[in-house]
């Protein structure tokens, strides 16, 4: 089970219903037991590397995202400088349920492995700019995959 404030949870709603239809994207950080938990959205970057190369980002935002590399080293750099972790990634699912995709599997290892270690991936679902659904996925090193934890809503 993953217990995160209600807070945390209505800024990442918040974010996807603004950037609904495409879907949102964003970096939780925290301290490593996951207090004080901090929501940055970041910008979707995947329309403009579609029109940049087509070939390699076949889709566009509507239906995946590509956090811009230059916010994901900011926010992370900043974030070791005040000696906090990144917690985790979110992103949502415009139009659709929620799942953690392979390519979202895919873009979260390095050769078999997680990039970043303990984190935790929150993704979101949202329906004509409803959300309907949110869960939580993390890498079980044992079955060597992400595994569907449940989330809690702690309220303050």
């Amino acid at each position: 089970m993953i217990t995160l404030e209600k807070e945390v949870l209505d800024r990442i709603s918040e974010h996807a219903t603004a950037d609904y239809p495409k879907e949102c994207c964003g970096i939780l950080i925290g301290s490593p037991s996951g207090d004080g938990l901090s929501v940055h959205p970041c910008t979707n970057i995947q329309d403009r590397l579609r029109q940049e190369d087509p070939i390699t980002y076949p889709r566009d935002a509507r239906t995946a995202y590509y956090i811009d590399p230059s916010e994901q080293f900011r926010i992370i750099s900043e974030a070791e400088a005040r000696e906090r972790v990144v917690w985790g990634f979110y992103h949502s699912h415009p139009d659709h349920s929620v799942y953690f995709s392979a390519e979202d599997a895919t873009r979260a290892l390095l050769d078999g492995e997680p990039i970043y270690p303990g984190a935790t991936y929150i993704v979101v679902s949202i329906i004509k700019r409803t959300v309907c659904d949110v869960k939580a996925y993390a890498y079980n090193e044992q079955a060597q995959s992400f595994q569907e934890h449940t989330i809690e809503r702690r309220n303050e």
